[in-house]
């Protein structure tokens, strides 16, 4: 019954953030900012690259010390704009879920307002993904198949451990004010109060994304086979719009989530669709409503 229930209040749970975006825009216009911000960083880190100058590839082509050191820091400011503009989305997710009406400058005057700790947070956390991704590579490239599984193994534990204490990390920093220690901290106790609905939640939005995906995917091959390369741009567009709603949705319902971990209820919003209270265990909590 319980195990059923967690199942049920993260699917419901997947479908009402979807729509929260669909109410508040400006959730989406965060996620394509981000995205284009991203994109600078990536494209002005692969330039010199691109143009072999002579600062950033030697002679028989590998990198520079000095070019590894940029990627380095291009690497840092690609992970600050992703955590700046997340936070931007759960201060407004927040405020909508607590019975406000957020306004388009709400969420970027409370990312604007932690910066310092946006900062350190997006270094430490983009130094964790090179280390990741690192063990990644050695995996990949490791002719010693004992080796091999070792970094494959090491990487998923480590990913998955980092996933776990970094769930409930951004409205921990955002939203209490709270420092990174600390914030890391109560983002894993919190995670273990929640689990089946965090991953029942991430699952629902990824899967709903997946199949909205996969006729705009068909849509495009069409188009581009009909007018050409005009097509995959619009193609490309409709997709890249699809990943800004997924990736808020997803950042509503961990929002969701915190604030079901923080008052013992889902956000009124919530229930109002349909997700009522019952007694589970020995703590109050929701589910989807059920008609009988």
């Amino acid at each position: 019954m319980g195990f059923f229930a967690t199942i049920g209040r993260g699917w419901e749970m997947s479908k009402l953030s979807m729509s929260v975006v669909k109410k508040d825009p400006e959730l989406m216009v965060y996620m394509i900012l981000a995205g284009l911000m991203s994109l600078a960083c990536l494209v002005g880190m692969s330039i010199p690259q691109f143009l072999e100058m002579e600062w950033a590839v030697n002679p028989d082509g590998s990198f520079t010390s000095s070019y590894l050191m940029f990627s380095f820091v291009g690497y840092m400011l690609l992970s600050i704009v992703v955590v700046f503009w997340n936070c931007a989305i759960i201060a407004n997710a927040n405020i909508r879920l607590t019975g406000g009406d957020p306004s388009f400058s709400d969420g970027i005057s409370a990312a604007v307002k932690r910066l310092p700790i946006i900062v350190l947070w997006g270094v430490i956390a983009g130094t964790v993904g090179l280390l990741l991704k690192a063990l990644e590579g050695a995996a990949r490239s490791s002719d010693n198949g004992g080796a091999q599984a070792l970094a494959v193994i090491v990487h998923f534990i480590g990913g998955l451990a980092w996933w776990v204490m970094t769930f409930f990390m951004l409205p921990h920093l955002i939203l209490e004010g709270q420092p990174v220690g600390q914030s890391l901290k109560s983002s894993k106790d919190m995670f273990f109060r929640t689990w089946g609905e965090n991953i029942t939640s991430g699952l629902g939005i990824g899967l709903v994304g997946f199949l909205m995906g996969i006729p705009l995917v068909v849509l495009t091959i069409a188009l581009t086979v009909a007018i050409g390369p005009a097509g995959l741009l619009v193609g490309a567009i409709l997709l890249g719009l699809l990943v800004a709603w997924v990736n808020a949705a997803e950042q509503v319902a961990v929002v969701a989530l915190y604030r079901y971990a923080t008052d013992g209820k889902m956000p009124k919003l919530y229930r109002d669709a349909g997700m009522q209270m019952y007694t589970f265990g020995n703590a109050a909590t929701d589910m989807p409503q059920r008609k009988m």
